[in-house]
């Protein structure tokens, strides 16, 4: 709760800290991610963000659909779905404008994924004793988490996509792989089916995640790319927190030169070393 005014304090007083406030402060809102890769030029899929009932009707009066709605904040596609029509669009309206959005979802919400990428029976069994735990602090988060509203925040469906690119800047390293799609869905965040082999990655995107980090002067940065319809890479959106598997299982990365390096890294690693270099030579 008190996170982020800690990270300023110990800033201030010139301490090296991770994740540092250019880092973290965007972390879990998308609001404030629109801004910030706007400021900086990045290719972001085009979002509108409504603070009124009457702006946003007037807009969805002249758009064409479908177009993507999100929350603020959620993680693995939670939160996201599809609005293929006006009706529905003006239903999300009024509730966004009322009594909002529960930001956190029950445990069925994504039961079909979870049970997918469940690979053995023993991890089935494992999940299910874990049930009335992850339950029960579901139950914690909706008390705790206030409804979502006074906004409504909507993304450009770039369709044709049956899979995003995750590159994940970390320094002068770049992960990267890429990340189908759900079956019989348009999401690929939370998928589990992910593609590791570097000659499957786009080198303008890996290009261009590093010149947004840099821009942003981030420690560590994930970015979500797909193509627009004339194939250049569009951003959909960034976190700072991501599963760490995922970036060691990339059989090597990238530098800034766009040179490839072999061998897995932790991110772990890659953050400490690059902090303790940083300290280093701060003292020379």
């Amino acid at each position: 709760m008190f996170a982020r005014q800690l990270i300023y304090a110990l800033e201030s007083f010139g301490i090296h800290i991770f994740p540092n406030s250019r880092t973290c402060f965007h972390f879990d809102d998308k609001l404030a991610q629109k801004y910030l890769l706007e400021a900086v030029n990045a290719p972001l899929a085009d979002t509108w963000i409504f603070y009124s009932i009457e702006s946003a009707n007037a807009w969805i009066s002249t758009t064409a659909f479908p177009k993507v709605f999100k929350l603020r904040t959620g993680a693995g596609s939670s939160n996201v779905r599809l609005v293929h029509t006006p009706d529905e669009a003006y239903r999300l309206v009024n509730v966004a404008f009322s009594y909002g959005f529960n930001p956190v979802k029950g445990y069925f919400s994504d039961f079909s994924t979870r049970i997918r990428k469940t690979h053995s029976l023993n991890a089935f069994f494992t999940k299910l004793l874990r049930a009335p735990s992850v339950v029960k602090d579901l139950i914690n988060k909706r008390n705790i988490y206030p409804p979502e509203r006074g906004y409504i925040y909507f993304q450009e469906f770039l369709p044709g996509n049956l899979y995003d690119t995750r590159v994940t800047v970390i320094g002068n390293r770049a992960f990267a792989f890429i990340r189908y799609n759900r079956p019989g869905d348009f999401r690929a965040s939370g998928s589990g089916l992910i593609d590791h082999r570097p000659e499957s990655i786009d080198i303008r995107i890996i290009s261009e995640a590093f010149r947004i980090a840099d821009s942003i002067g981030s420690q560590s940065l994930a970015m979500d790319f797909v193509y627009d319809t004339e194939q250049n890479p569009r951003l959909l959106e960034i976190s700072y927190a991501y599963v760490p598997d995922a970036v060691y299982d990339c059989p090597g990365h990238w530098d800034s030169a766009l040179n490839w390096h072999q061998g897995h890294v932790w991110p772990q690693d890659a953050i400490l070393n690059d902090i303790i270099h940083k300290i280093y030579r701060a003292d020379l």
